[in-house]
C-alpha cells in the first residue's frame, strides 16, 4: 500500500532560532509545524513570531504541546493553553498532543507510572479539550509509544476521530505503520531554506488545509505599522500615489513601498560613509538593534555601522547578505 504525499513541511520550535518564514514558504512549505508550547502555561519563545509569520505569509499550522502532564487534569488544562495560543491566530487547525520519553521521566520523578492505560487517558484528557474548542485533535507518536503508552483505538472510539502524526526516522514505513499515519515525520536531521541547521521533516498524507480554517479579524503587526508611519514621515507612497494606510497589514500598497526602497550607505574610496537617511532608516536602525540585541544610536544615518549591522542581521536571518535593506531583508524583519 502506498500513500500519496500531498505535500512536504518543516516543524519547528525555539530551539531552530530565527526562521526566514518566507524562505520556508517560497521553497515549497504549505504546511509547517509549529510548536506552540510545553508543560504547565509555557509558551514556546518563538511561537508568536512564528505563528504571525505563517499567518501573514498563507502557511497552515499543525500546532503541537510538549506535554509533562501526569495527571488527567493536568493534560486537561494543556490542552486549555494550546487552544488559547491557537485562539490568538486560527479559528480551527490541527493540534497535536506531544508525550515523549522527557514526558514520563518527568512523571516517574512526581512519583507516578505511566502505563498505556494511562497514557491513553492522558491523550484522551488533552485532545477532548482540542476537540470540544472546534480545533483538529492530533496524536504525535511512535512504534514505542503505540506499543507502551497508547492505544490508537480507544483514543479514537473516545474523540470519533484521530489523526496520527507518526514519527520514525527511517526510509519507508512498513505494515500498519503506513495505514496509521497522517502526518510522517521522517527525519530528525534534515535540512530546509530559510532554518538555520538541522530540522524535523514530514510528508503530510491527509489533506489539513480542506478543514475549513476561518481565520479570524487581520492582526496589527506593529513592525510593519511602524514601518508604514516612517514611510509616510519620508513621503514614500503607495502603489495608489497616497500614503501608506497605517494597519499594519502587509497589503499591496506597503509592499509597492517596499519595492522602491532600498537603503544603504555610499563608498568613498575604500570607506563607506552616509548614505541614505530618513524615518525609514531609523526604523531600520531600530529593527537591527532588536534582533541582534545592540545598543547602535538610532540617528537616521545609513553609514558604515548601519552597512556592518545589516550584514550581521542579514547572515542571521539567512538572507544574501549584501549590507543593503531592500525588499526581502525588509520583509524578513516583519517577521522577526
Amino acid at each position: 500500500m502506498n500513500k500519496v504525499i500531498l505535500y512536504d513541511g518543516p516543524d519547528i520550535s525555539k530551539h531552530n532560532g530565527i526562521v526566514n518564514m518566507k524562505k520556508v514558504r517560497d521553497a515549497g512549505a504549505k504546511v509547517i509545524g509549529l510548536r506552540a508550547g510545553y508543560g504547565k502555561g509555557n509558551v514556546d519563545q518563538r511561537y508568536i513570531v512564528n505563528a504571525e509569520a505563517c499567518y501573514n505569509l498563507g502557511i497552515d499550522p499543525v500546532l503541537y504541546w510538549f506535554s509533562y502532564a501526569y495527571t488527567e487534569k493536568m493534560a486537561q488544562n494543556e490542552g486549555k493553553e494550546a487552544v488559547k495560543q491557537a485562539s490568538k491566530f486560527w479559528k480551527r487547525c490541527p493540534i497535536a498532543f506531544d508525550f515523549e520519553y522527557d514526558s514520563v521521566n518527568y512523571a516517574r520523578k512526581n512519583g507516578v507510572a505511566i502505563s498505556k492505560y494511562f497514557g491513553t487517558d492522558l491523550a484522551i484528557a488533552f485532545l477532548k479539550e482540542v476537540q470540544d474548542a472546534g480545533y483538529i485533535p492530533v496524536l504525535y507518536t511512535n512504534k514505542d509509544y503505540i506499543n507502551h503508552y497508547f492505544n490508537i483505538g480507544d483514543i479514537a472510539s473516545e474523540l470519533g476521530v484521530i489523526y496520527v502524526w507518526y514519527a520514525r526516522y527511517t526510509s519507508q514505513l512498513k505494515g500498519t505503520e503506513v495505514g496509521l499515519a497522517d502526518i510522517w515525520q521522517y527525519s530528525s536531521s534534515g535540512s530546509w531554506p530559510g532554518i538555520e541547521g538541522n530540522v524535523d521533516l514530514n510528508h503530510f498524507y491527509y489533506d489539513f488545509r480542506s478543514e475549513k480554517n476561518e481565520n479570524k479579524e487581520n492582526k496589527i503587526n506593529l513592525n510593519i505599522l511602524n514601518f508604514q508611519k516612517a514611510c509616510n514621515a519620508d513621503g514614500i507612497v503607495g502603489e495608489n500615489g497616497e500614503n501608506l494606510i497605517e494597519d499594519g497589514l502587509d497589503g499591496k500598497n506597503t509592499q509597492y513601498a517596499r519595492k522602491q526602497i532600498c537603503l544603504q550607505a555610499r563608498k568613498k574610496g575604500i570607506k563607506w560613509t552616509v548614505g541614505s537617511t530618513g524615518q525609514v532608516v531609523k526604523w531600520w536602525q531600530t529593527r537591527c538593534n532588536e534582533i541582534l540585541e545592540h545598543n547602535n544610536e538610532v540617528d537616521g544615518k545609513y553609514g558604515n555601522v548601519t552597512r556592518s549591522e545589516t550584514i550581521q542581521l542579514q547572515k542571521k536571518l539567512n538572507l544574501t547578505y549584501d549590507g543593503m535593506a531592500g525588499y526581502n531583508s525588509i520583509q524578513a524583519v516583519f517577521y522577526s
